[in-house]
């Protein structure tokens, strides 16, 4: 058997890697969100800030995308289950402070002020009133009735999070300032199930059940095998990539035992089994 190729981590770090959490998952539906999460800023917008200090706030520009390691000081809140993760830009804050004590809210130049609980306190308002909105947006794609949004509560420490939104703002006065928003892993959970319409199953009687509709029994799809001699495996680093190409047919087992070859199909954004056929 040839040797695989082990890429070393110079060319490794140019590659495109596989990201499993978005591995079958509909994100080919996030517009849908990021429309709902828009009407909800545009109004939280108009409500809390334009009306309030005649101010001109409008959103520029809204992005979603995996979250990468910073050194932002995010703020983490509670809710329900979630846990929402906002940051708001300084200038920003700086621009509302300025609309609220009636000052032309200009883009600060040069270097920013030493920051001031003034600041921070406002920042907490914003995440409080803004974050149940992002739940509402989230709610507002599934078909069952939306709960009342509790009140958010604050973290004493930073939340592990799965997805994150950039807005861009601007102001009459002032260029483009970034909001950002964060979701933990059961919040963004909670949005992919609502985009792609899955409920969970009521189960019904089983003892009116057929036979046949009561039994389960759990099919493994097998994709890929790869194997390597054991000096390729001492030889992988941090950053080693294995160069495999995907199969066109998945081998499917029931209890570790080869039953079926089906072929390997994307659908919606889901990878899917197709064209069973039975293994002799």
């Amino acid at each position: 058997m040839p040797k695989a190729k082990i890429v070393a981590p110079q060319e490794g770090a140019r590659l495109q890697a596989l990201d499993l959490r978005t591995l079958g998952r509909p994100i080919h539906l996030l517009p849908l969100f990021a429309r709902a999460l828009r009407q909800e800023l545009d109004d939280f917008l108009e409500r809390e800030l334009n009306r309030r200090y005649h101010a001109g706030f409008r959103i520029d520009a809204l992005r979603q995308q995996l979250p990468a390691a910073d050194e932002l000081r995010w703020q983490w809140h509670a809710l329900d289950d979630w846990q929402l993760g906002s940051h708001f830009d300084r200038g920003l804050l700086l621009g509302i402070l300025d609309y609220r004590f009636g000052a032309r809210a200009a883009a600060p130049d040069g270097e920013l002020p030493v920051e001031t609980e003034t600041e921070r306190r406002l920042a907490r308002t914003l995440a409080e009133r803004l974050l149940p909105r992002l739940a509402r947006a989230i709610h507002q794609l599934g078909h069952a009735p939306q709960p009342d949004a509790p009140k958010p509560q604050a973290l004493g420490y930073p939340a592990q999070s799965a997805w994150q939104l950039e807005v861009d703002l601007s102001s009459f006065y002032a260029s483009l300032f970034t909001l950002r928003l964060r979701l933990n892993a059961s919040a963004f959970d909670a949005l992919l199930q609502n985009l792609s319409g899955q409920r969970p199953r009521l189960g019904g009687n089983a003892d009116c059940a057929n036979f046949s509709d009561r039994l389960r029994i759990r099919l493994d799809a097998r994709l890929l095998e790869q194997e390597l001699p054991l000096g390729a495996v001492l030889d992988l680093r941090p950053g080693s990539v294995l160069s495999v190409a995907m199969q066109p047919h998945a081998e499917v087992c029931a209890q570790g035992s080869p039953l079926f070859h089906a072929q390997v199909v994307e659908r919606q954004g889901k990878l899917c089994l197709s064209g069973f056929a039975d293994i002799e």
